[in-house]
């Protein structure tokens, strides 16, 4: 048997190399250029970049304002609103949540603390324990803007700020309740 000649391969293995490294300093540089992709400079930021590309929160954003439209009226008339994130969620899915729906219920806790006036810690609701119950004013979530930053950036008209930070985003929303055991309670 003869021996395979291997030097047109060797040549373009050897050559390749060089020709990627040319290749994506070339895209590299046409991204750069290109004015149809200008990505706002937010958009770097790691924790927006996760909030815009999570298609869960964008999705379970979607679902909650729809619940809080569909609440409006009963929050109005009622002067306001409580529930669980449970309760939502058997709204949202039309089945009580099992262990397996962990993250969404994260997601949902994280938008309904967004949404309400208040929430409280471990407490009853309805007879039995929970690990929260949100409280919604009158008019608490009808002109909020939305958590999910696509949402926002779907929703957004000419010359809204999109990525400002709403008032009071970073405000402790926690209710305490009244203690028998505090000084002032």
């Amino acid at each position: 048997m003869g021996l395979l000649d291997l030097s047109a391969l060797t040549d373009v293995v050897s050559t390749r190399g060089q020709r990627r490294d040319e290749d994506v300093g070339d895209v590299i540089s046409r991204l750069r250029d290109d004015d149809a992709l200008e990505v706002p400079i937010e958009l770097t930021d790691l924790d927006l970049w996760a909030n815009y590309m999570n298609d869960d929160l964008y999705e379970m954003d979607v679902k909650v304002r729809e619940f809080l439209k569909r609440t409006r009226y009963q929050r109005q008339a009622k002067g306001g609103y409580k529930t669980t994130a449970s309760v939502v969620f058997a709204w949202i899915y039309g089945r009580r949540p099992s262990a397996g729906d962990g993250s969404v219920c994260r997601i949902l806790h994280e938008l309904l603390r967004y949404y309400c006036t208040s929430y409280t810690g471990p407490t009853t609701f309805q007879g039995k324990k929970v690990q929260c119950v949100y409280c919604f004013s009158k008019f608490s979530g009808n002109s909020k803007r939305p958590y999910s930053l696509r949402l926002r950036m779907e929703e957004a008209k000419d010359g809204d700020k999109v990525f400002k930070p709403g008032p009071g985003h970073d405000a402790d929303k926690r209710s305490h309740g009244r203690r028998a055991d505090r000084k002032d309670g």
